[in-house]
């Protein structure tokens, strides 16, 4: 459920679809609440907000419950301030669900000592002076993240896939078609021990290609800021799965993954 006002045709059922376009909308910019309970207990140790249009000055806060009514605090993130914003799109005004296939929207997320019996999650919202009059999120990620023992390799990188195309008249004239913006993550990590690869093991066996992860490079519980922006995506595995054996005891995998 969600406090606050609601815009007609953008509610809370909008972020059961992993379709990003699919918004809900909150007119409310200075505390709307979102409440999600659970039947029964839940470990969670990191939420992320996925293609949402809060800009700098935004902040977003997480609250963990042991009762889907009442119940005891368990965890409370405190007021989390974005510090960045990347500005619209060429042809947008903001960075909302219009401009998400362009380039547009941004991903939040904290991560913190996992927390087990959880019933309700509480996330409170502020965007005040947000140029849409609204606070859009697509997708709120919830549960009990993986994080290896041995970072990913340095030289992860992140690739804007534009699918613009030009074509040249007779006249000599660049005639430009404009396409959709998509980003990329890769990286390797080439040390694992034998707890990482199992851990990783289990992932791609669970879930493979046909289900969306959020990954960060840089995961924390501060400020978001520009490093945190570009460094983490939420989409799927975008190449066949392996992990080698590069030496004794030590393991090898390359990832990609491709934004929604």
């Amino acid at each position: 459920m969600a406090s606050g006002s609601q815009a007609i045709g953008f509610g809370l059922a909008n972020m059961k679809d992993d379709t990003k376009s699919k918004t809900f909308r909150s007119t409310n910019l200075t505390n709307p609440k979102i409440r999600a309970t659970w039947a029964s207990a839940q470990e969670i140790s990191g939420v992320a907000l996925a293609f949402t249009n809060l800009i700098a000055g935004s902040t977003f806060q997480i609250t963990l419950y042991d009762d889907p009514a009442a119940g005891t605090l368990l965890h409370d993130t405190g007021a989390i301030p974005v510090t960045y914003n990347y500005d619209p799109p060429v042809g947008f005004d903001s960075i909302g669900s219009a401009s998400f296939a362009y380039g547009g929207g941004a991903h939040v997320s904290a991560f913190f000592n996992s927390v087990s019996g959880v019933e309700r999650m509480e996330i409170e919202l502020t965007s005040a002076g947000n140029p849409d009059g609204y606070i859009e999120i697509s997708r709120i990620i919830a549960g009990k993240f993986w994080e290896p023992n041995d970072n990913a390799d340095y030289g992860a990188k992140t690739d804007f896939i534009d699918t613009t195309t030009g074509v040249r008249t007779s006249a000599g004239d660049l005639v430009t078609d404009r396409g959709t913006i998509t980003r990329v993550m890769e990286f390797s990590t080439q040390a694992m021990d034998s707890q990482d690869k199992a851990a990783l093991n289990n992932l791609f066996r669970s879930i493979g290609k046909s289900q969306p992860l959020f990954i960060s490079l840089v995961p924390g519980n501060g400020p978001i800021t520009e490093e945190q922006l570009s460094q983490q995506i939420y989409g799927k595995f975008d190449m066949d799965l392996s992990v080698s054996l590069p030496f004794f005891q030590r393991y090898s995998s390359s990832i990609r993954i491709i934004e929604l």
